[in-house]
């Protein structure tokens, strides 16, 4: 028995599952399952694996258990494994990556050029930091939160060695909902620099890992326009040398009920801050030579920060302009108004748009050419602001402003050009509202392979999950069908078994019912493979049979041959012998190639090692490796001689490894060294 009992180290109990794969070949007389095919199995990455095999991460609990019922734990076994992943996680928390340097995280925004005031809230802000876990700035819009955190962070950034993180939380985006708190958390595990193979499963999971990470490294999070308490809530740090600077409209809802947070209410700046803010902007001479418009101009502005803002980036770029001549109406309208022709039709594609940015390429489509000086004229009149190299922000109430003199049949154009060119996952729940039902599908379709690729699998499976609401309106059960096998794909990546089972038996039932009972059959052998990295043997055996009967229907020989296969190794995991060998002998029997038969007979040797009928196993072994070494498929050849030298003892055994390893060694092939440990050498 592999005993876990005593394991208090990642190390020891990477070691203990290295034993217990070393064990499991054994009983299967097999050389021990790759990192290759473990990731076949379970759907998780290779490199993933890889780092729990070799002590480089803790693998979540529901892996740790998939993984060692995989290896053949028993259920005595299991428990212990689970106490000891316990036991690491409590005593030595692991970092599943080394720590980022801060240059490669994504930063604070650039501090507002001119910044002046609040000098009451920043004497406020230094008697709380540090020794406060978090503060809020509350107020209404336009009242300048997001430019006093920015300018605050920088101010004090060089006190956290773990760098600043800025996270846009869209609270008061009047383009879509905020930002879901899971997704949220990705993003900021991403930005602490954890790869998305080593995301652990679950919200609380997250949250305990971010908390950890947050309390070891010393990080400054700004969490901009948060819409409540319970968006920000599984965002705060540990207690610890980290700190949040979050700000809100209303100051999101009890959030300074939480232990540690301090709410700061902000309200419209005072007169002698607002002509600080002026002076500082466009000269003090100017603001010195005509008092009475500063003060007009002042009213004009309600005193917001960020209306003051507009109208002295305005005056900035005229001056000739006296200020006297500035309107006392709404000085967005006055701003807009001094625009070209094509930085007013940028403008209004602002408030067009459906996410909280836009890049230069979605600028181009908005207006339908280059779009190059109209950003430029939007970033001098402060109206956009470049947040990241070539993806511009637009504030909330400027975008209110820019969607209503969006005229509705401008808007529908604007729309459409995105949703017929744009590949951004924030169109897609524009396509919906317009009801561009194969557009949303085509576009969630075009997203999958960026976004599995991405790491990105939260928003994959949120991506297919408007694909299948697309083609079900469209009554396509084709498109519904392919959607939802990719979205099982996506649960899959994210350890969601269930609900993978429950879209592939879906997607199975659809493909049939529109007539494909290939890709039916398809999805059944999917199903059982997926239980198989359960080790639900009996269930997978139904997906079995009933993959083999849809190809029967379909007159796919291949597919009968591989799903006769399937079962054969099923049926012997259960224990069902008869079974498992009428299975393998019939997938034997339906190959005609002679590559393909080989490969049926080295299966069925693994079939007869897994039902302790050592000798049938040697035989078909024997039988495969003569069959490969004819053919001069010398990979082939090499891997049946490691595994039936793993099954044998003595000279015979060293006799067959020394000759896979001359054939890897000749190949160049990374699974010399394997042998070669076999060989001592």
């Amino acid at each position: 028995m592999v005993d876990p009992s005593g394991v208090s180290t990642l190390d020891e109990l990477s070691g203990l599952l290295r034993d217990l794969r070393r064990r499991q070949a054994r009983r299967v007389c097999s050389s021990p399952l790759t990192f290759a095919e473990l990731a076949a199995r379970t759907g998780w990455p290779r490199t993933a694996i890889g780092a729990y095999f070799d002590g480089r991460a803790l693998p979540p609990a529901e892996r740790l258990d998939a993984l060692v019922r995989l290896l053949g734990a028993s259920p005595a076994e299991r428990g212990a494994f689970a106490s000891a992943r316990e036991r690491i996680e409590t005593l030595e928390p692991p970092l599943p990556v080394a720590a980022a340097h801060p240059a490669d995280r994504p930063g604070l925004p650039p501090a507002t050029p001119g910044f002046a005031g609040r000098a009451g809230v920043i004497a406020r802000l230094d008697g709380l930091l540090p020794g406060t876990r978090a503060v809020v700035l509350a107020g209404p819009g336009g009242v300048g939160k997001t430019a006093l955190a920015v300018h605050y962070g920088h101010r004090i950034a060089d006190r956290f060695p773990g760098g600043a993180i800025f996270l846009d939380l869209r609270g008061s985006d009047p383009s879509g909902p905020p930002l879901p708190p899971a997704e949220a958390l990705r993003m900021l595990l991403d930005a602490l620099g954890v790869a998305p193979a080593d995301l652990p499963l679950g919200m609380s999971a997250r949250t305990g890992l971010f908390r950890t990470l947050t309390a070891r490294r010393g990080v400054l999070l700004v969490l901009d326009d948060a819409a409540d308490a319970a968006q920000v809530r599984p965002l705060l740090p540990a207690a610890g040398d980290s700190v949040a600077i979050v700000t809100g409209r209303a100051g999101p809802g009890r959030l300074s009920e939480v232990d540690g947070v301090v709410t700061v209410p902000l309200e419209a700046i005072d007169r002698t801050e607002a002509r600080a803010v002026l002076a500082a902007r466009i000269g003090a001479e100017r603001t010195a030579a005509e008092p009475d418009a500063v003060d007009r101009i002042i009213t004009a502005c309600g005193r917001l920060p960020m209306a003051l803002a507009v109208v002295s980036a305005r005056v900035a770029l005229h001056p000739e302009l006296r200020l006297a001549a500035v309107p006392d109406e709404s000085v967005f309208a006055w701003s807009y108004d001094l625009l070209s022709p094509a930085a007013q039709h940028l403008f209004r594609g602002f408030g067009a748009h459906p996410g909280p940015y836009v890049s230069a390429a979605e600028a181009d489509v908005l207006i339908g050419q280059s779009s190059v000086d109209a950003l430029t004229e939007l970033s001098r009149a402060q109206l956009v602001t470049e947040v990241r190299p070539g993806r511009f922000a637009m504030h909330a109430l400027l975008r209110e402003h820019a969607a209503a003199r969006t005229t509705a049949a401008e808007r529908a154009e604007m729309q459409d050009r995105l949703v017929s060119q744009a590949t951004e996952f924030a169109v897609l729940a524009l396509a919906m509202r317009r009801r561009r039902y194969r557009d949303a599908w085509r576009i969630a379709d075009a997203l999958d392979e960026h976004l599995d690729a991405a790491g990105r699998w939260d928003d994959r499976i949120a991506a297919q999950e408007i694909a299948i609401r697309a083609a079900s309106r469209l009554g396509d059960a084709a498109l519904l069908a392919r959607a939802q096998r990719a979205q099982s794909a996506a649960y899959l990546r994210t350890g969601q078994h269930e609900a993978a089972l429950r879209r592939l038996r879906e997607a199975a039932d659809c493909f049939l019912a529109q007539g494909d009972p290939a890709a039916a059959a398809h999805c059944r052998q999917d199903l059982a493979a997926l239980l198989e990295s359960m080790a639900r043997f009996a269930e997978a055996i139904v997906h079995d049979e009933l993959a083999l009967a849809l190809f029967r229907r379909a007159g796919d020989r291949h597919g009968q041959a591989a799903a006769h296969a399937a079962a054969a190794w099923h049926y012997a995991q259960a224990g069902r012998a008869a079974e498992a060998v009428a299975h393998g002998e019939a997938a034997l029997s339906l190959h005609a190639d002679p590559h393909e038969v080989a490969a049926a007979l080295a299966h069925l040797g693994r079939v007869h090692a897994a039902l302790g009928e050592r000798e049938r196993s040697l035989d078909r072994l024997r039988a495969a490796l003569e069959q490969y070494t004819e053919l001069g498929d010398r990979l082939d050849e090499a891997d049946t001689a490691t595994r039936l030298g793993d099954a044998l003892d003595g000279a015979p055994a060293i006799g067959l490894w020394r000759r896979a390893h001359a054939i890897y060694e000749r190949l160049g092939h990374p699974a010399a060294a394997m042998v070669a440990a076999r060989l001592g050498i």
